[in-house]
């Protein structure tokens, strides 16, 4: 038992050493919210046409005037201002963020509250949160953010599986949905009909995904899904792991305060 013990107080001193480090000692409550991150590459994604019309109800069907098919939509990779890549999945159409950009968001476990507006989609209600948490706790791996295994999304190539999620994610914030809660919105999801089309090569993979959608009930990652907003680019949301102490120092300040509640 005091071996254990010695060995936490060793691991906790570690930590407070590395984000001391990390954070120049400390920190204004300004800063606190917000990291730096350099847009580094879409390694996997497929090309994609959208038909975007925030007037359609969610079940029409025409009317939809489709871009070309050079929309990407993948998983987006990033290096933060600590040097530690992360993942990120967009959920901003209508702003954009170029690989070489330089971008310091604001960081929030509360996804009311992302995407900022205008413009559209403007913020989650709180069914659409529930929506989005259900999606990540199925088919993303919170240690790494990327496309889980084990899934059904193993029956498709990577990119084609990273397209299908940030297809449906799309959906789920873009969509007019006629509804108050998750269970009545979840029956309105659609890449066919609606405020937000999509047309590519991963319908098959976007179909088996909401499919899944609330089965068994509405699943969660909490305050692992964190959202980053910045108010001329493109919003992301992320997960924020629980990482080994020697990784603290490079998961920025909210990061390090989610870690903080998962021990208590």
């Amino acid at each position: 038992m005091k071996i254990a013990m010695k060995y936490m107080n060793m691991t906790l001193s570690v930590t407070a050493m590395l984000l001391a480090a990390a954070f120049g000692g400390s920190a204004s409550a300004d800063s606190t919210n917000e990291i730096t991150m350099t847009f580094e590459s879409m390694p996997s994604y497929e090309l994609t046409s959208l038909g975007i019309d925030r007037r359609h109800d969610w079940d029409q069907v025409d009317g939809v005037n489709f871009t070309s098919n050079t929309i990407k939509a993948g998983e987006r990779v990033w290096i933060n201002q600590y040097g530690r890549e992360m993942t990120t999945y967009c959920i901003q159409v209508f702003e954009g963020a170029s690989v070489g950009d330089t971008v310091t968001f604001t960081q929030t476990t509360d996804l009311t509250t992302v995407p900022e507006a205008p413009p559209a989609p403007g913020p989650m209600a709180g069914f659409q949160v529930n929506m989005v948490q259900d999606l990540y706790s199925r088919f993303i791996d919170q240690k790494t953010g990327k496309i889980a295994t084990g899934t059904t999304l193993d029956a498709f190539d990577y990119s084609v599986a990273s397209s299908a999620f940030q297809l449906v994610l799309w959906e789920l914030l873009h969509e007019n949905f006629d509804a108050t809660n998750a269970d009545e919105a979840v029956g309105q999801v659609s890449m066919s009909t609606g405020a937000f089309q999509a047309e590519n090569d991963a319908s098959e993979a976007t179909s088996a995904i909401i499919a899944e959608l609330g089965q068994d009930g509405w699943g969660s990652i909490g305050d692992a899904l964190v959202g980053l907003s910045n108010p001329t680019m493109q919003d992301q949301l992320t997960v924020v792991p629980l990482p080994t102490p020697l990784l603290l120092a490079g998961i920025g300040l909210i990061g390090a305060g989610i870690v903080r509640r998962r021990m208590k």
